[in-house]
């Protein structure tokens, strides 16, 4: 199974800009969404599906109790009118990884619209997630996002419990990427983007390696409750991309299986 190819998508610049700045928000000031804003992520969703088994649906109006969070709570997300959902078939091989990749895009064509969003794949109603989504028989949502405009200020529960507005410790390239500094500009552009990935938990499960002029990702320590590494993996893979891309190479993603998850090789 294999698919990518960024060089067809006109604003995959932009979304390389996104990586830098995207940070994930849980508390909204409740505005809906512009409408021209919705129409192009719709679009975007509708249009970008690189691996058949993983599809992003928008849902314009999303009820608070998609959310549902820890003891009772709703996940700390608070007054978001909208959100994606990560959908997935979830006995194809490789459908974590389609998911996170196709999911950051979506994510990303959010943020480049002025949207905020947070990946939430541990504490949200799935049930009401498949019903609101529309899943068919044998989908799953893997995750689900919140969307709309963030609260200007950074409230003290994102403060405190979520560490939003404070840098979160990133892990060196050397740390997951060993020996990148000898690799190509473009697998090291690649890397850099990888750094900077969302992932449950922080958790930053990742390990890249080059294979004969290919760039492998694979994933390393447990899974975190409900939310597959794997998922991570995939995200940072659709960041790797970018990376190759913004230094002038595309490529093409095959999915692999075992602790190896997607392997990246140059047009």
């Amino acid at each position: 199974m294999s698919g990518g190819f960024l060089s067809g998508i006109p604003q995959a610049t932009a979304w390389l800009e996104a990586v830098e700045i995207r940070r994930s928000r849980r508390s909204y000031d409740g505005r809906r969404p512009d409408r021209d804003a919705l129409a192009t992520l719709q679009a975007h969703c509708n249009a970008f599906g690189p691996f058949p088994a993983a599809r992003v649906v928008l849902l314009p109006e999303a009820p608070q109790s998609l959310f549902l969070g820890i003891v009772g709570s709703y996940g700390g997300i608070s007054r978001a009118p909208s959100a994606l959902a990560f959908i997935g078939r979830s006995a194809e091989s490789g459908v974590e990884a389609a998911v996170g990749y196709t999911g950051e895009a979506a994510v990303l064509e959010a943020t480049r619209l002025g949207l905020g969003s947070c990946w939430v794949g541990g504490f949200f109603n799935a049930s009401k997630g498949a019903r609101f989504a529309g899943a068919q028989p044998g989908e799953r949502v893997f995750a689900v996002s919140p969307l709309g405009y963030p609260e200007a200020r950074v409230g003290a529960k994102e403060r405190i419990v979520y560490g939003v507005g404070r840098p979160k410790a990133r892990k060196g390239i050397e740390e997951f990427a060993p020996g990148a500094g000898s690799w190509p500009a473009w697998a090291q552009a690649a890397a850099a983007a990888v750094q900077v990935a969302p992932s449950a938990m922080h958790r930053q499960p990742w390990m890249l390696r080059m294979d004969s002029g290919s760039l492998v990702i694979g994933c390393s320590g447990p899974d975190t409750p409900k939310v597959s590494k794997r998922l991570d993996c995939g995200i940072a893979m659709l960041h790797a991309e970018l990376g190759a891309l913004g230094t002038g190479v595309s490529g093409e993603w095959e999915l692999l299986t075992g602790d190896d998850v997607g392997r990246f090789t140059p047009r």
